[in-house]
């Protein structure tokens, strides 16, 4: 086999590497984002029935922010709330590569984040 087919095949195995393992990362941020997304709504939905009886609902919001993360194995949460009220949620991951692993790169990193403003009455 000549030096310019194994360039090639090297070139082309790169570039598989970069279209499968690129995909698999950007799914993996997209579930990153929606699992925030849908932890800061259900801590809004749970603090409601607090803030409607005149309640201040930032603790039940950030208990239940908690609870929901829970349901999400494999990543990893950063839940936290300042003192303005705001519910800042950022979900981490990594995804194992396949072909990428060829040239030593074993997995990809994957971020998603959320926030939700919880009032205070």
């Amino acid at each position: 086999m000549s030096v310019f087919a194994c360039g090639a095949i090297l070139a082309l195995l790169i570039v598989a590497g970069l279209v499968v393992d690129g995909t698999a990362q950007m799914m993996a941020r997209e579930r990153a984002h929606g699992a925030a997304a849908q932890v800061a709504r259900f801590a809004v939905d749970a603090s409601a029935p607090v803030q409607v009886d005149g309640g201040d609902g930032r603790d039940v919001a950030l208990a239940a922010a908690h609870t929901a993360a829970a349901n999400y194995p494999g990543l990893t949460f950063d839940i936290t709330m300042d003192d303005a009220g705001t519910l800042h949620i950022v979900v981490t991951t990594r995804v194992n590569t396949v072909f990428l692993g060829l040239i030593g790169v074993s997995s990809l990193p994957a971020r998603g984040e959320a926030s939700a403003i919880i009032i205070a009455a």
